[in-house]
């Protein structure tokens, strides 16, 4: 469209007759041109509400193609959806968009100041503003600033005692995301408040203390998956610290896990110690039994199930143990 047609469009906007408005609406919107957006600025203040929709969805098309000033009227009106729609176009624009955010950060409106601390989290001075929303009102902006780019090690540690739970969960997560170790005193503060276990893992194996022993004795079945996983990629061993403190408190299901697919003199001592502990949970001993049929071909193995099945009494246990027998038996052993 030429200037002049395009300018004469924009001039229909004013015009009293509404067929007319309408139809340079229509005309506007489809030739695209970004500079149109100064004549739906007007009608941000129209009583009809359908051309007050049209002026918010050109600002959405074309706000971010006109640049930051674009924003400046949407920011400061009266309407509450135009501050919000300005709000919500923050995170469009390549250019930092700081001086309007600070504008919104201000508004009593929830979803402009949530807005526009995530635009400043993100923006030139985001290391000043990620540590000043540490201590905000609002526990929705407390959680964008422990997870922002610019939080460091001291806000996240801080974060973790916050009395809002989604912040602690999100404090927990970026010290994991960023290969920091929880301490035990930290998470046994998070352990007694609730939380997730599942993001205290890592250091929980790392530490070798008290609270790897108590998730482990509470875990369900998708927190025993993803322990044992953990301890499968930190510990190469049963020397290694975080079996030993599970092996001294009889965690023998857990380690159990751990030894799938494992064998050594000293481990295969382990697996049968487990198989013979009428403390242990007897499916899990069954289990234990059910992964040695792979192994049915080895002498030792043969050896020690028939010696275990001349004891054993459990039903559950003599057909686990008897399967294996046979799978030997048919091997020739």
């Amino acid at each position: 469209m030429a200037r002049g047609g395009l300018d004469s469009e924009i001039a229909r906007l004013k015009h009293r007759d509404v067929r007319h408005r309408r139809r340079a609406i229509r005309v506007l919107f489809d030739t695209d041109i970004p500079r149109a957006l100064e004549g739906f600025v007007p009608l941000l203040n129209d009583k009809d509400p359908w051309f007050r929709s049209k002026a918010l969805e050109a600002h959405r098309k074309w706000a971010p193609k006109q640049g930051i000033d674009s924003l400046r009227t949407l920011a400061t009106h009266t309407w509450l959806d135009a501050r919000r729609c300005a709000a919500n176009l923050l995170g469009d624009f390549s250019q930092d968009t700081t001086e309007i955010a600070l504008l919104l950060i201000e508004d009593d409106d929830l979803t402009c100041t949530r807005k526009a601390a995530e635009a400043l989290l993100k923006g030139e001075q985001s290391i000043k503003y990620s540590s000043e929303f540490q201590s905000h009102s609002d526990s929705a902006i407390r959680r964008l600033a422990v997870l922002s780019k610019s939080a460091n090690a001291e806000h996240r540690t801080a974060a973790l005692a916050d009395e809002s739970n989604s912040v602690s969960e999100a404090a927990i997560q970026a010290v994991v995301d960023n290969g920091e170790t929880l301490t035990e005193d930290s998470m046994k503060k998070i352990l007694k408040r609730g939380l997730s276990t599942k993001p205290l893992l890592s250091s929980a194996v790392q530490n070798a203390g008290e609270v790897l022993v108590e998730i482990a004795a509470n875990a369900d079945g998708q927190t025993m998956k993803t322990l044992v996983k953990e301890l499968r990629s930190q510990c190469d061993s049963l020397e290694d610290d975080a079996l030993q403190v599970l092996l001294k408190n009889e965690m023998y299901a857990v380690v159990g896990r751990w030894m799938q697919g494992k064998k050594s003199q000293e481990i295969d001592a382990l697996r049968w110690k487990i198989v013979r502990d009428n403390s242990v949970d007897v499916i899990e001993r069954a289990r234990l039994l059910e992964r040695l049929i792979g192994r049915c071909g080895e002498v030792e193995i043969a050896e020690e199930n028939r010696r275990f099945l001349d004891e054993c009494t459990d039903e559950l246990l003599r057909i686990s143990a008897e399967n294996l027998s046979t799978a030997s038996t048919e091997l020739g052993l």
